[in-house]
């Protein structure tokens, strides 16, 4: 085929089907010409360079498609682009400019949906991506129809002193969360800059140090004693176990080795993403054996979902405290503040200070590894002291169970005997 033909509509719209595209050019239109694709397009195209010199890049501009628009009608916005090379334009370029433009008007919502998709849900673990679909969707939610690049810094800045309002944790994460989201968003070319760079944090996040007595854990195990209440079965099993909040409300029957008395935890539920055995004390086998309902998820709904509504049966267990407290003494006052992660923290020191237990031990009972066992010696020390947390954790069962006056007869210790704790629980 050659390269340079006299277009007419008849010859345009017959150029054959080749295994490779190509390109053939007009003999009267200089730099006006079709591509011919092997799926069968053909599209009229504008050839140019952007620049007055020989050496200026080649650039190429598609006009349409052969069979929607016309020969004379291409022809004449193949002259109107040369016009605008003549007097120094480059149409490729303000092409490219206008559609960028065009992706940058898109409202914030769509730019957060497609960070979700692309970004967040392939490389973020389920529960980090949910939160930051929780934070992106609901706490940013007065953004959703602005045009992304008219995000500003005063509506970062604003947004976050709302948020702040809740909490400051909670406005340092959502502007953790949003700043990496516009990381994103200028790496792909959606914005040029990231307006939450300049903006300040909303204060110090003070950690939490709330080491629960044993009274008050006492109290709030007596409280979630409640028959059939899946809420108070988990913050029992929690108090008992020392794990974070989401292995236990996440933990799925198939974990339990009954025989061993273990709760075997993979690497993929793990924060630390390393495996980690728990040893089962009687209480904690005895809660497991109540839990046998035939769905997959031991801490589940009825629907066998993920229990959800924490603050709803955080609020419906501090009533009950306070009513075990109130029937000793009509003028007591509701616990402190407390929450789920309080009881690990509160395992792990009176562990130490109440029984004895070496920080070593501690550790690993709650697959801890930045202290103790962080470094050279996380690395060489695999010694799992399973004998050793064993002891502790049963030593813990029978401290707890007393301080919520159970002692070793209570409705958590079936039996000490591990025989017949296993046969409950099968």
């Amino acid at each position: 085929m050659p390269e340079r033909i006299k277009f007419t509509a008849s010859r345009v719209g017959s150029l054959p089907i080749q295994a490779k595209e190509y390109a053939v050019w007009d003999e009267a239109t200089p730099g006006f010409g079709v591509r011919v694709y092997p799926s069968g397009q053909r599209r009229y195209v504008y050839r140019y360079r952007a620049g007055a010199s020989r050496s200026a890049p080649a650039r190429m501009v598609t006009i349409g498609d052969v069979r929607k628009l016309g020969l004379e009608d291409a022809r004449r916005v193949a002259r109107d682009l040369a016009g605008q090379v003549a007097r120094g334009g480059d149409p490729s370029a303000e092409k490219r400019q206008s559609e960028l433009d065009r992706v940058r008007k898109r409202p914030f919502a769509d730019v957060r949906d497609e960070f979700l998709t692309k970004y967040v849900d392939p490389r973020l673990r389920p529960r980090t991506a949910a939160e930051y679909r929780r934070i992106l969707t609901y706490l940013f939610e007065p953004l959703a129809n602005k045009p992304f690049d008219e995000v500003t810094r005063a509506d970062i800045a604003d947004a976050l002193h709302g948020i702040a309002e809740r909490g400051i944790r909670q406005a340092n994460l959502a502007r953790a969360v949003i700043r990496k989201m516009f990381s994103w968003a200028r790496s792909v070319g959606l914005c040029d800059e990231n307006p939450v760079r300049d903006t300040a944090p909303a204060g110090r996040d003070v950690r939490r140090e709330r080491v629960l007595s044993l009274d008050e854990l006492g109290l709030i195990y007596r409280a979630a004693l409640e028959p059939d209440d899946t809420y108070g079965a988990a913050v029992r099993f929690l108090m008992l176990t020392g794990q974070r909040r989401s292995e236990v409300f996440e933990m799925p029957h198939s974990e339990v080795d009954v025989a061993e008395r273990l709760w075997r935890l993979p690497a993929e539920r793990t924060k630390n993403r390393r495996p980690h055995d728990v040893p089962l004390s009687p209480a904690a086998l005895a809660i497991l054996a109540s839990r046998r309902h035939g769905r997959d998820l031991v801490f589940s709904t009825a629907h066998g979902t993920v229990f959800g509504a924490l603050s709803k049966a955080k609020r419906r267990l501090d009533a009950k405290v306070l009513e075990l407290q109130r029937a000793v003494d009509p003028a007591a006052s509701p616990l402190p503040r407390w929450t789920l992660h309080d009881l690990r923290r509160s395992f792990v020191t009176h562990a130490h200070d109440q029984l004895g237990v070496d920080i070593p031990v501690i550790e690993r009972a709650i697959n801890h590894i930045s202290g103790t066992f962080g470094g050279i010696v996380g690395v060489y020390n695999r010694a799992p002291l399973l004998k050793e947390r064993r002891a502790a954790f049963d030593a813990w069962d029978r401290l707890l169970t007393h301080a919520a006056g159970l002692g070793l007869s209570g409705i958590e210790s079936v039996s000490l005997n591990s025989n017949r704790v296993a046969e409950a629980a099968l």
